[in-house]
């Protein structure tokens, strides 16, 4: 606006009022705030002008301020007969049937589950490898000297496959390594036979498990999969699921007033002109108040 749009000549002060004093009340244009008041007084404020009613509401953006708006005006604030808050109870008993039923009819999300699998499955993995070498929680029992013993054979053992393959040494000598070399083998032998003696029945139960886990982690992989190629074939009904949630939460919050839910996405009342103010919205004009949305 210019200088000569703001002069003394062009603006006169005015006065805003509540709806509930505009009751009764006849104007040309009606400039409303939206206050989250509920459906009836949201009447008596768009019915007070002859000419248009503009609405002003705060969102982050148009599409939200939209939705707003169809909430506000549908929410009834009215005192409810008992007959009313029965059919309320009556009506979030069947949301919460319906919910069941379809959650039941989608394969399970086993993704928390499936990442457990997974867990003790590497820590399985990681404890076997321990076992081996008598690491970890293995280092204070028998498994450990065994597995000492196991190595020392095998140094000793290569130690003499060295000496008997030395060619700066004379044969006597390599003849000599040849006899130890042959009794390097069999200590190396029985070392391995008493590591083996007490790695086995540890090994034994190790793998088993392991072996369950992977067989767990496999058919909860093809769980999920199910439920991947089940969600991308009928994303309907995982909508339908989404609005039946919200409204079993609407109807939990203020079980004695019903809150209604659209089975589409709200549409935008007509707009015939959008200014943006920061992040408050003007929608208009709006001719009528919204009506309730069947489920």
């Amino acid at each position: 606006m210019g200088l000569d749009d703001i002069g003394a000549d062009r603006l006169a002060y005015g006065y805003a009022i509540t709806a509930h004093r505009a009751q009764g009340t006849t104007v040309e244009v009606a400039h409303v705030l939206d206050d989250r008041g509920g459906r009836e007084l949201a009447y008596v404020a768009m019915s007070r002008a002859r000419n248009a009613s503009h609405v002003y509401t705060t969102a982050p953006d148009f599409i939200q301020a939209a939705q707003r708006l169809t909430w506000s005006w549908d929410d009834e604030r009215r005192q409810q007969w008992a007959t009313d808050q029965a059919r309320a109870a009556q009506r979030l008993a069947e949301l919460r049937a319906e919910h069941r039923q379809l959650v039941r009819s989608i394969p399970p999300d086993v993704t928390d589950l499936l990442v457990r699998v997974r867990e003790q499955h590497a820590v399985l993995e990681h404890d076997l490898a321990d076992l081996r070498t008598g690491a970890g929680r293995w280092a204070n029992t028998p498994v450990r000297p065994v597995y000492e013993d196991l190595q020392l054979a095998r140094r000793a053992y290569e130690d003499k496959i060295l000496r008997v393959r030395d060619p700066h040494r004379g044969l006597l000598a390599r003849h000599r390594s040849r006899g130890s070399l042959t009794t390097s083998a069999a200590a190396l032998q029985a070392a391995e036979h008493a590591w083996q003696h007490a790695l086995e029945p540890h090994a034994r139960l190790l793998e088993s498990e392991r072996s369950r886990l992977s067989s767990d982690a496999c058919e909860l992989e093809r769980v999920q999969e199910a439920r991947a190629e089940f969600i991308k074939t009928h994303p309907e009904l995982v909508d339908r699921i989404d609005r039946l949630r919200r409204a079993v939460e609407a109807q939990q919050c203020n079980p004695h007033r019903p809150r209604p839910f659209a089975t589409n996405t709200p549409t935008p009342p007509p707009i015939m002109q959008r200014r943006s103010l920061g992040r408050s919205y003007e929608l208009s004009p709006t001719p009528a108040i919204p009506t309730r949305p069947e489920l």
